[in-house]
């Protein structure tokens, strides 16, 4: 903390010695004036800063789509040159900082730009504010919050605050290649995991019957006959099971995200008696619409028995049913869509679920063995996502460690 407090990280390079500078942002960098006045460029150019480290070709800003005549009110990025968004960005209320590390191109006029005019990696800048409490420390004092949210702060008023840099170009250069290692590895864990996500999609397509059809694209070995015409009542009927005693606080089950809630979701001890009872296997209904799930969506208890609260549907297997595959066939909305839109009405807060209707619904469904082993395969196959999320957040975890303790 002493160190801190003079200058000087926790981490450092070898070689290197003495407190860093203490900068106005001002000293090290201007505003940049280039515009695309002459249309030199054009909407193939547009970049926008994003959470990933570098700047992304971008077309649409706040809902509108940009023509040949407005980009000409666009700002010019060079190589090098920092920007500053002023709009919030998802976990950056006010905005983030990126250098522009690739081509010549331009930005909205919203966008803060900036040239430096002393030598500096300006990169070291970009990481520096990668930090969101040391950005949010640096911008409290200068900025006002205005219309959608953007920060209220001119390109100069930015340049205003204090900044602590190596004054050594070399062990800036050290700091930013050592990071961006980090950042490489970051990049490829996620696109491995995007992969994986997108197989799964397509593998679910190709391994569930399309509408209207009896057997699926892809089976296992063996399998050859069509999938049966099965009434939900047949496989599931309402849960009326209650929390006597049994399930504390502790036991209390995220529905949204399907994992126990261990300090609860705010109800009173007394209260706990109204809840209902989720044991493994049990599915329950989440009526919160969204762009996937228009109109709801069934999720599966794999975590083990608990209580959830009384507003959701919860229903029961009739009958011993393998949950791996069920924990996918009742999420797979072009399987659901059809009985879960015959079978909702509008409710105060999200679509309720009429049980007696649901239940009424028909699915097509294989035989026991052919659900053991779809559900088996999709199993292992969420296991390596799951595996490869794991790597993906202890790498950005590790990374936030370092910029916190390689920067003062």
């Amino acid at each position: 903390m002493k160190n801190i407090e003079i200058g000087i990280p926790k981490l450092r390079f070898p070689g290197f010695t003495g407190a860093w500078e203490q900068r106005k942002l001002g000293e090290l960098f201007k505003p940049s004036r280039n515009k695309n006045n002459n249309g030199l460029y054009n909407q193939k150019d547009i970049l926008a800063a994003s959470l990933g480290t570098e700047l992304i070709p971008k077309r649409i800003f706040f809902g509108l789509k940009s023509t040949k005549e407005s980009v000409k009110n666009y700002r010019v990025v060079k190589n090098g040159d920092l920007i500053y968004t002023k709009s919030p960005i998802k976990g950056f209320p006010n905005g983030i900082v990126r250098t522009n590390k690739g081509n010549v191109g331009i930005v909205p006029s919203l966008y803060c730009v900036y040239q430096a005019q002393k030598e500096i990696n300006t990169s070291i800048i970009q990481l520096y504010f990668e930090d969101k409490n040391r950005l949010n420390f640096y911008l409290f004092p200068l900025v006002n919050v205005g219309a959608r949210n953007n920060v209220n702060i001119t390109d100069l008023e930015f340049l205003d605050g204090i900044v602590k840099v190596p004054k050594s170009i070399e062990e800036q250069k050290k700091i930013v290649d050592f990071i961006e290692h980090f950042n490489k590895a970051i990049t490829l864990h996620q696109r491995r995991l995007e992969h994986l996500k997108k197989m799964k999609i397509g593998l679910l397509q190709k391994m569930f019957p399309k509408n209207g059809e009896g057997v699926p694209e892809f089976r296992f070995p063996s399998f050859t006959d069509a999938w049966e015409q099965r009434k939900l009542s047949d496989l599931y009927k309402k849960n009326l099971e209650r929390n006597k005693g049994q399930f504390g606080v502790d036991k209390t089950i995220s529905i949204a995200t399907m994992h126990f809630k261990t300090e609860g979701n705010g109800a009173s001890e007394a209260s706990l008696s109204t809840y209902k009872v989720l044991r493994r296997g049990d599915i329950a209904f989440e009526g919160h619409t969204s762009k996937k799930f228009a109109f709801g969506r069934f999720v599966l208890n794999d975590i083990g028995n608990g209580i959830m609260s009384p507003r959701f549907t919860t229903l029961r297997p009739t009958k011993n049913m393998p949950s791996e595959f069920w924990k996918q066939y009742i999420h797979y909305e072009p399987i659901m869509r059809y009985p879960i839109v015959h079978s909702t009405k509008l409710g105060t807060m999200m679509n309720e679920l009429v049980v007696d209707e649901f239940l009424h619904q028909s699915v097509v469904v294989p035989i026991f063995g052919e659900q053991q082993k779809i559900g088996t395969f999709f199993k292992q196959l969420d296991n390596l996502i799951t595996l490869h999320q794991r790597k993906l957040d202890h790498l950005q975890s590790m990374k936030k460690g370092l910029l916190r303790q390689m920067f003062v």
